[in-house]
């Protein structure tokens, strides 16, 4: 759904308002135009008695539903907008949800991840005794399949573990994640009150459930979209366009150093990107513009581009550069291992890389391919097989990552990558000091490019 779609909403909606709408999509689209109905529907000074905003994923459909029949005690239209509720979700996209739970865990939300796993209970149908006392290590794949969507991992295992914990910290149970959808179809079958609207924003909804039909049917059904790549990632289009939302939002400019760094940093989840954009305008403060190095010091790197610098280092010999980003990227708090596991992940897609010159590339590429180039004309002539290897990487990664390949012997590499697994040994196993291990990686490997 595209910014004229929206636009369009709110027209129809200043002739005669739906009695219900159902936004899909992103947070930082659905919000903003359910906030732009709103400021159509309820005017200011009647909002604290004709709008209610309600926390979806924690609160049934019933309380929301009596307060739906009961008339406002001002005239006007009243709204009630939930945000995020779960009753539009379906048990076959069980396994997407949970892609989800542990993604936001690793992200260090842990409220919504346990949210999420507390949907996932409610849709296999578990009981709170049931999720109080079940032993993760030992669910059987089966059990594992009917929660989850797919079995789990050690690792995982100990996750849902903590989750448990937060649910348990925050007061949060199943009953107010179960799926009780059947209401508010026969709610809506039964005919909505007057003068009185309701508005869900929901990230996902399963569009065969009967109540997004019966929605669809009595109201109003959008779904917004991001454009992407090929490749998943954001679309260098629907960057701009999320950075100048926010930023027009909050009435900043966006200088245009700054903004080929988001462009860099955007990652694949615009979400993510939205809250990151919130932060950067609340961190530049009263200035009107964001510059180059507020980005920098305030905008998480969500396509881990350093690794794009790293690498570039030491395929130049660079090891004082390396060795600086390395030491830089300690002290911001990222752990020896997880940087060997990136490090050691970028060496293969080297590896790969070098394939593809000798490959599907030979002849086409040169040191002086631009990077628009590459993207329209040398991207689509790779193979699937080369495709498939490389996996679902967004076009600038690939660019830079053939960049550094193309002035890295494969030999180099491949000592490279013994090193590392030796390193990842040696660090498990043994009192060493990881940083110090990879800062002589480092120099090793700097020293080894010829």
């Amino acid at each position: 759904m595209s910014r004229s779609d929206a636009e369009a909403l709110v027209a129809t909606a200043r002739q005669r308002p739906a009695p219900v709408y159902l936004l899909i999509g992103e947070p930082f689209q659905t919000e903003a135009a359910a906030r732009e109905l709103i400021d159509l529907l309820v005017p200011p000074a009647r909002r604290s008695f004709n709008l209610e905003i309600v926390d979806g994923r924690g609160t049934p459909i019933g309380p929301i539903l009596d307060s739906w029949r009961t008339p406002s005690l001002l005239p006007g239209t009243k709204v009630i907008w939930v945000r995020e509720p779960t009753l539009f979700l379906a048990g076959e996209r069980r396994g997407e949800v949970a892609d989800a739970l542990f993604a936001a865990w690793e992200d260090d939300r842990a409220t919504e991840a346990a949210e999420k796993l507390l949907v996932l209970a409610g849709l296999a149908g578990w009981s709170q005794d049931e999720f109080a006392t079940t032993e993760w290590r030992s669910l059987t794949k089966s059990a594992a399949t009917s929660l989850l969507g797919r079995p789990i991992g050690a690792r995982e295992a100990e996750v849902l573990d903590a989750l448990r914990a937060v649910c348990a910290e925050r007061h949060l149970t199943i009953a107010g994640f179960r799926d009780d959808s059947d209401h508010l179809d026969a709610f809506l079958a039964a005919g909505a009150p007057p003068e009185s609207v309701l508005i869900f924003t929901a990230s996902a909804a399963d569009r065969r459930k009967r109540v997004v039909k019966t929605i669809a049917e009595f109201g109003v059904v959008r779904e917004f979209s991001v454009a992407r790549e090929r490749s998943g990632a954001l679309s260098p289009e629907s960057i701009d366009a999320l950075i100048d939302q926010v930023a027009g939002r909050a009435g900043k400019r966006v200088a245009p150093a700054a903004r080929q760094l988001l462009h860099r940093r955007a990652g694949t989840q615009a979400a993510v990107l939205a809250s990151e954009l919130e932060k950067l305008c609340l961190y530049v403060g009263a200035a009107a513009s964001i510059e180059e190095g507020d980005v920098r010091a305030s905008v998480r790197d969500l396509a881990e581009s350093w690794i794009f610098d790293f690498t570039k280092a030491l395929a130049q010999r660079q090891a004082a550069s390396a060795l600086a980003l390395l030491r830089a990227l300690f002290d911001q708090g990222d752990h020896p291992l997880r940087l060997l596991s990136v490090i050691a992940r970028e060496l293969r897609l080297m590896l790969l890389a070098r394939d593809c010159l000798a490959g599907s590339l030979a002849g086409a590429w040169t040191p002086r391919t631009q990077y628009t180039t590459f993207r329209d004309t040398l991207l689509p002539t790779l193979r699937d097989s080369e495709r498939e290897a490389l996996g679902s990487l967004h076009p600038y990664v690939l660019y830079q990552c053939l960049q550094n390949a193309s002035r890295t012997p494969a030999a180099v590499l491949q000592r490279g990558m013994l090193s590392l697994q030796r390193l990842d040994v040696a660090c498990k196993s043994a009192a060493v000091d990881p940083r110090l291990r990879l800062e002589a990686f480092v120099l090793e490997l700097c020293g080894g490019v010829r």
